[in-house]
């Protein structure tokens, strides 16, 4: 029996703030991550705040490891991505969320461990962490290439869990109202035909059936629910009843 994926650690060094600790590992809960390594924080830890942004992820705080160096922590993976923003910097390869989840995931499947290395607040990764990782990830952006590490976290966990979701590009909501019958079609098909009678709709009469088949089968190309036609049956009635009542008002 396959072992399961061991997903990567996330990797946070010299974090400055607790919140943004909190706000990680919420992203971590949201996207099937959970180990979480701290280096030397700057926060206080425990801290309060950082519970107070996990909002449920509270387990992955309470088994975060903590290190007091680089070396240290990075020591028990096999591959380890670093994240940065000063790609042009670095003589490594860069690559891109995608391409660094696929990366990470095709080592998880041969039982390698992984993990992603995010850098501090204020200065990111310095250059002697950077020298431990086997490759960077630069996440592209627009004009403001700094990202909040919550953010950054919640991104390529995103892309992590994407690299393997089988959930299909376009989808639609499965309706729990069952299909419409022919009885209730057929009842679909006279009330509207009736009324469309009244307003001598069909013009010229001689292709009335023609323009009756061309409806129907518009109609029945829809698909509709047992609930969809008695609306549209409603809506056929109101439209009716406000033009009659229009009708008397000039009338008068």
């Amino acid at each position: 029996m396959t072992p399961p994926l061991t997903p990567p650690a996330i990797i946070l060094s010299q974090t400055q703030m607790g919140e943004n600790v909190g706000a990680a590992a919420r992203a971590m809960k949201n996207f099937g991550l959970s180990e979480l390594v701290l280096i030397a924080p700057k926060c206080e830890w425990p801290s309060d705040r950082a519970y107070m942004l996990a909002s449920g992820s509270g387990d992955i705080l309470d088994a975060a490891k903590i290190y007091p160096t680089a070396a240290e922590a990075l020591a028990p993976y096999h591959l380890v991505l670093a994240t940065t923003a000063r790609g042009r910097d670095v003589v490594k390869e860069i690559h891109t969320p995608e391409a660094a989840s696929k990366r990470l995931r095709a080592a998880a499947d041969t039982g390698a461990r992984t993990a992603i290395l995010f850098g501090g607040e204020r200065a990111g990764l310095d250059n002697d962490e950077l020298s431990l990782a086997d490759a960077v990830i630069t996440i592209p952006t627009a004009e403001f290439s700094s990202l909040n590490l919550g953010q950054a976290v919640l991104l390529l966990g995103y892309e992590w869990l994407k690299s393997a979701d089988t959930t299909p590009p376009m989808r639609t909501r499965p309706d729990i109202a069952l299909p419409a019958s022919r009885f209730e079609l057929v009842g679909l098909f006279e009330h509207l035909e009736q009324e469309l009678d009244a307003a001598q709709f069909f013009f010229p009469p001689a292709k009335r059936e023609a323009m009756v088949r061309n409806i129907r089968a518009m109609i029945m190309r829809s698909g509709l629910t047992d609930q969809q036609v008695r609306t549209i049956r409603g809506m056929i009635v109101a439209l009716v009843r406000n033009k009659y009542r229009g009708q008397k008002k000039e009338d008068t």
